[in-house]
């Protein structure tokens, strides 16, 4: 997930998926596909705007790219891959934790 701001409340927000199917060693196929939304983001405290770009942005936008992965797949004559539901909210606490941790260490150095 990357979010970046395009100014007067605007961001964009791109969900990066990617799948790749092996037989053995072989490689069967790869598909990967970056999908993307813009949000505006308005009368909203400036602590809550991060947490909205990387848990609710990327939840709502997943389904979709969920959607063209399962498609490419099917229409290449492979079984759909079905991507298995993400959660945003526990990744976004890893890294946040890893981030404070990282400064923390910083700190303590």
């Amino acid at each position: 997930v990357n979010a970046r701001g395009l100014g007067a409340g605007q961001f964009e927000v791109e969900l990066a998926v990617s799948a790749r199917a092996r037989r053995g060693q072989d490689v069967v196929f790869v598909v990967e596909t970056t999908y993307a939304g813009v949000f505006e983001i308005v009368n909203v405290p400036e602590n809550q705007i991060e947490p909205i770009l990387l848990i609710e942005c990327p939840r709502l936008l997943f389904p979709f790219a969920r959607q063209i992965v399962a498609e490419t797949t099917s229409n290449g004559n492979f079984p759909p891959v079905m991507l298995d539901p993400i959660d945003f909210m526990t990744i976004y606490q890893r890294n946040l934790a890893a981030r404070q941790g990282g400064a923390q260490q910083a700190l303590n150095a």
